[in-house]
């Protein structure tokens, strides 16, 4: 009975902050009914065992097959958007204790991510290159490339990318010309707008690029860029001063330097330093240089910190003069959390299996081929746009599962434990994995547990949509 009590307090405190969280997305949704469903579809994401779609939420929640269109209406219902979902996600992680901080500034982690697709009539698919070395995927292959960003979270011994928002970066409007690159710097923006914060925006080599540097420069300072540079990267030292008398226009760019070149050369052996930094998880002696030199594509000063590791030479680029390089390659490390946040949303929660498509565009070939200047056309232009703005709900939903469970996974960590009952997996870490956390819902959802957590609004949500016919409005009596 003793054991019964500790379980029984865990699973009523989850779900206290369940409903909580839930009941704070309801400004996101224009009508009552949509939000209803959008509980429905986020208790399915979270219970369901199969990741086959929008039907593996009607199988896992038992729902009556009557209720699939209603469910495929929602995603593409414009009662709601996915941005104005996840800036109400915004708006509750902005307070939170676990957003990790360098000098006051949140650090976002930003990245490519591409999802193979073959439909025929699904919009936004184009050809796409896989340059990764360590992926599985052909060299060219049909999908959806995928921008991603994620804010670094900390508790105890976890480090973790909590995702923040999703967007499809290609083959969705033949008149916006922003660069992919370019794209993730605005979305970063709009993040920290909402939640009127300022942070470092940390990326990968892909996004060592002027036009990045140049839009994420502004007056007020709002995100600095650090990544890496590139290995044929060179940068200048500023010139000398002109000679009285000289006629014509001061030069602007003097010695020109290959960054990767200076690691060699003996004449920089000595104005190398040594400390001692946190480098993927372990701590060991480095040595690096700081320089500010002139970079060209953006035609001013950019921070180069010139690293020396037991894992091999990197020289990381920032627009934040005054970083710290010791916190600057400790920062870029925190990078990989974002790789294993794409290896979770892919393999466990299944973020990408969706199969929306459009009766209303002509058939493509599913071979890889160069991508037209102008998209397919559609029969329906809106209907298509609304398909393809119901793929990105589908994604940023379960965004917002994952980012769901982390935080409870900070926060009721032993609570997790006591009603998860993963009795075949070794506790590695002080919190729960997201897998770990998740199990520990889906023995709440489950009607054999009804008896402890209590007949409460879930079971007053669903079960009524588990043998009842689908009936117009019967989603406004749901929380009755």
């Amino acid at each position: 009975m003793s054991s019964e009590i500790p379980q029984a307090k865990g699973a009523l405190t989850m779900m206290a902050e369940l409903r909580r969280f839930l009941a704070h997305l309801e400004p996101a949704f224009s009508r009552r009914a949509a939000h209803l469903w959008c509980l429905v579809a986020f208790i399915g994401l979270v219970a369901r065992t199969d990741t086959l779609g929008v039907t593996s939420i009607i199988r896992a929640l038992s729902l009556g097959p009557v209720h699939y269109p209603a469910l495929l209406h929602f995603f593409h219902s414009t009662a709601w958007c996915a941005q104005g979902l996840m800036a109400r996600w915004w708006v509750w992680l902005a307070d939170s204790p676990w957003l990790f901080r360098h000098q006051g500034r949140l650090v976002l982690i930003g990245d490519h991510t591409k999802s193979p697709k073959d439909g025929r009539k699904m919009p936004a698919v184009v050809t796409l290159h896989q340059d990764s070395e360590t992926a599985s995927k052909p060299s060219f292959f049909r999908g959806h490339h995928w921008g991603v960003l994620a804010v670094l979270t900390h508790a105890a011994d976890a480090w973790r990318a909590t995702p923040l928002w999703a967007a499809i970066h290609e083959g969705t409007d033949d008149t916006d010309k922003t660069p992919k690159t370019v794209r993730i710097v605005n979305m970063a923006r709009t993040i920290l707008n909402t939640m009127r914060q300022k942070a470092y925006l940390v990326l990968d080599a892909y996004f060592s690029v002027g036009p990045v540097f140049a839009a994420a420069a502004t007056a007020t300072n709002d995100i600095f860029v650090l990544t890496r540079a590139k290995k044929t990267y060179v940068a200048f030292r500023p010139a000398s001063p002109r000679k009285k008398g000289k006629k014509g226009r001061s030069k602007k760019y003097g010695t020109k330097l290959h960054l990767y070149r200076l690691f060699d050369l003996k004449s920089w052996q000595g104005k190398f330093s040594t400390g001692s930094a946190l480098v993927y998880d372990h701590r060991e002696t480095i040595r690096y240089l700081v320089i500010d030199l002139l970079w060209k594509p953006i035609k001013g000063t950019v921070r180069f910190i010139l690293v020396e590791t037991s894992r091999g030479r990197m020289v990381l680029m920032s627009s934040d003069l005054h970083l710290d390089p010791i916190a600057g390659l400790e920062l870029y490390c925190h990078r990989v959390p974002i790789e294993t946040l794409f290896n979770i949303l892919k393999n466990t929660f299944g973020a990408f299996a969706y199969h929306f498509w459009s009766s209303y565009l002509a058939p493509v070939s599913r071979r890889p081929a160069a991508n037209p200047d102008i998209l397919p056309p559609s029969t329906n232009p809106r209907r298509t746009r609304e398909t393809l703005a119901a793929i990105e709900k589908f994604v940023n939903l379960q965004f917002l599962v994952l980012g769901f469970l982390h935080l409870v996974a900070f926060r009721f960590p032993n609570e997790v434990r006591s009603v998860a009952n993963c009795w075949l997996r070794t506790v590695s870490r002080s919190i729960p994995s997201e897998f770990v956390t998740r199990q520990a819902f889906v023995n709440l959802i489950k009607p054999s547990n009804f008896a402890v957590v209590g007949l409460n609004w879930i079971t007053a949500l669903i079960a009524p949509r588990q043998s009842a016919p689908y009936e117009k409005h019967s989603l406004d009596k749901g929380l009755g």
